[in-house]
């Protein structure tokens, strides 16, 4: 399996960069018909919806393994701090920052409803931050009992997590059903880490898995996969994810985008949404030129703003969560 090194680790960074460029492509098509580029049907809207079993799976199977890297060692004070700076403090503002953005601006989609739950409710897909931080919560439980530490304890965590998934229990109140989805995935991908999975000739399976979990998706997912809280989502978003890992994939280009991929996460929309806006507003109508147009700002326009934000240190813990830079 891969480990971490020194320097950014390619085959995680260009897995992620996989993961970004499925996200943005999401949120530019669209989640439905009313939204994004409006599609009811064709190639762009049935791939959208195909790679729904593996995108946010990916996502947080990749901060399950990353965690893994660097997992709680006992200070839970500063363990939380560390995650309240990350994941909150961004959340907070950027998502404060795009709801209010929706809601003055014409042409956007779903703006808020009722401000007095703002976050209490998650804003539109910052749901996603919200219950990775639980999600944290959870796992600090864990590890402080030890549960995580061999492979039987592992076993019956990553057993409740699959039944909370298959009971469809939780709430939209602060992204609740969101950590019951995610939980196995971040599970999967810290068992990678901890519990290292070997095979023969792994590069070659892993491809061979892909191949025919793609085929599946393609032929077999309107007929067998019904909820993405099911039996058959977890395992083939599952499958995928530990064949990406063991493809060991190495790309320059998409571990250029992966890291970068919390701005991108946290950013895409506004530029998406910016994009699609803008050039339908001067009469172009061309879905894939604004497919295309779309996803290029959605991904260039995060980069920019977290080179940018990297300068200032009120812009690094407000808008990336990062420690502020040490004086000269």
């Amino acid at each position: 399996m891969i480990e971490k090194t020194s320097t950014r680790n390619i085959p995680i960074d260009t897995l992620r960069g996989i993961a970004c460029i499925m996200l943005v492509a999401y949120h530019v098509i669209g989640i439905s018909p009313e939204s994004g580029l409006r599609l009811s049907e064709g190639l762009l809207k049935d791939t959208n919806e195909m790679f729904a079993y593996i995108r946010m799976p990916l996502f947080t199977f990749l901060s399950g393994l990353v965690y893994g890297w660097r997992p709680f060692a006992g200070t839970w004070k500063a363990f939380m701090n560390g995650k309240i700076q990350r994941l909150i403090i961004p959340m907070l503002f950027v998502g404060t920052g795009f709801a209010i953005l929706q809601a003055v601006t014409p042409g956007t989609n779903n703006p808020i409803e009722d401000w007095k739950y703002l976050h209490i409710k998650p804003v539109a897909h910052y749901w996603f931050i919200e219950s990775l931080f639980i999600i944290f919560l959870i796992i600090l439980a864990l590890e402080h009992f030890k549960v995580l530490a061999t492979r039987r304890g592992f076993a019956l965590a990553y057993l409740g997590s699959v039944t909370a998934f298959l009971s469809n229990i939780g709430t939209i109140w602060f992204s609740l059903a969101g950590v019951f989805y995610l939980l196995p995935y971040f599970l999967a991908g810290l068992y990678c880490t901890r519990f290292p999975l070997k095979f023969k000739y792994s590069q070659i399976t892993g491809f061979i898995i892909i191949i025919v979990t793609v085929l599946f998706l393609i032929l077999y997912s309107q007929q067998y996969i019904d909820d993405r809280r099911s039996f058959p989502a977890l395992f083939v978003g599952t499958v995928a994810c530990i064949a990406l890992l063991l493809t060991q994939s190495r790309s320059e280009w998409l571990a250029s985008i992966g890291y970068y991929s919390y701005s991108i996460y946290l950013f895409h929309v506004f530029f998406t949404a910016a994009a699609r806006i803008g050039l339908m507003h001067i009469g172009v109508s061309d879905i894939t030129f604004l497919f295309l147009a779309g996803t290029a700002a959605g991904i260039t326009g995060p980069i920019l703003t977290e080179t940018l934000a990297n300068k200032h240190n009120l812009l690094r813990t407000t808008l990336l969560g990062k420690k502020p830079l040490p004086k000269n």
